[in-house]
Formats: structure tokens, C-alpha cells, sequence
């Protein structure tokens, strides 16, 4: 019994040392101060099976070298199924360096719906996430973010588009919305 209640207090110690904010480094936005991306263009790839490859061109500046830190991105969550990896393979980590970089990330499992949003959101920050503890655990989380950038796909073809109410259908036929 008194092994059984050591061992509870032992759990207990080491999950209070290990979730402590004093042991963890500063936010990724303090660590990536001065740094901030934009999106440039992008382009977009059908795989088949209502897959497609969606590849972003950045623009990466910083104001000095942040060079122990890698950059992490993903498409509108910081988790492991939206990452967005180097368009390089031979780019194992983008780091900041001071003025601007470009660099090209991409992201293979956009799906048909995806694509029906044109609005995304590309989450940036360090790689490696934080989240949670049980997240963290499982290597859920693959960005501790820093910031966020729009992204803005074209609206998918034959959606309509309704401008600000446009006209009713003649009812009342003096009367429009539209401008005369």
C-alpha cells in the first residue's frame, strides 16, 4: 500500500515538474519576434481520388538571424494531419534569416472540400507545436504558432456569386434594388 501511494506521489511530482512553465522556453512569438510571413502565390495540383497538392510560395522575413529554430507550417490547424512540408526535399528546416527569403511549402492532402472554402488560414510558428501535454505526447501538434497569414483560393467554378442583395424578381415591377 505505501508502495502504491509513493508511486501516486511520484506520478504526481513528475507531472507538475514537467508541465511547469517555468521549464519551457517562451512563446513562439517571443522567439520568433521580428520575423513575419506572407503568402505569395500559390498553386494547386490534382492527385486524383479528390486529392490535391496545394504548394505556397512564401516570403519569410525577419529582422536578424534566428538561426536555432526551425519554422513549422500548416493549412488552418496546428495539427499533424494539416502540416505543410518544404517544397525542397533537401530542406530539412526553413530558419529565419535577416531580410527576406523565399521559400515554398507544400501540403498534399487538400481535399474537393477544402477547395469549395476559398478562405484558409496558413498557421506559422515553431516547429515542433506545443499544445497540450496529452497532445504533445502523441506529436499531435506540429506548430506552436506565431502567427496566422489569409489565404485565398479562387472561388470553385459554377458556384453563383450574389452581389450585396442584387434584384428581386419582378413582383413589384417599378421597384428594384439595383441602381438605376
Amino acid at each position: 500500500m505505501r508502495l502504491l501511494v509513493l508511486g501516486i506521489v511520484a506520478i504526481a511530482v513528475v507531472a507538475i515538474f514537467l508541465t511547469s512553465p517555468v521549464f519551457q522556453p517562451p512563446p513562439a512569438r517571443e522567439r520568433l519576434a521580428g520575423v513575419s510571413v506572407a503568402v505569395d502565390g500559390y498553386q494547386i495540383t490534382d492527385l486524383g481520388d479528390a486529392k490535391h497538392r496545394i504548394r505556397l510560395d512564401l516570403a519569410v522575413r525577419a529582422a536578424q538571424d534566428v538561426a536555432d529554430l526551425c519554422l513549422g507550417f500548416a493549412l488552418d490547424e496546428p495539427f499533424r494531419t494539416r502540416q505543410l512540408k518544404p517544397s525542397d526535399p533537401t530542406v530539412a528546416c526553413l530558419r529565419p534569416t535577416a531580410g527576406s527569403t523565399a521559400a515554398s511549402v507544400e501540403f498534399d492532402g487538400l481535399t474537393d472540400i477544402d477547395l469549395m472554402s476559398p478562405s484558409h488560414t496558413l498557421v506559422w510558428g515553431v516547429e515542433g507545436g506545443r499544445c497540450n501535454l496529452l497532445m504533445q505526447g502523441f506529436g499531435f501538434c506540429v506548430v506552436e504558432q506565431a502567427g496566422t497569414v489569409p489565404v485565398q483560393l479562387p472561388p470553385p467554378p459554377g458556384l453563383p456569386s450574389f452581389p450585396p442583395i442584387g434584384s428581386l424578381p419582378p413582383i413589384f415591377q417599378p421597384f428594384s434594388f439595383e441602381p438605376p
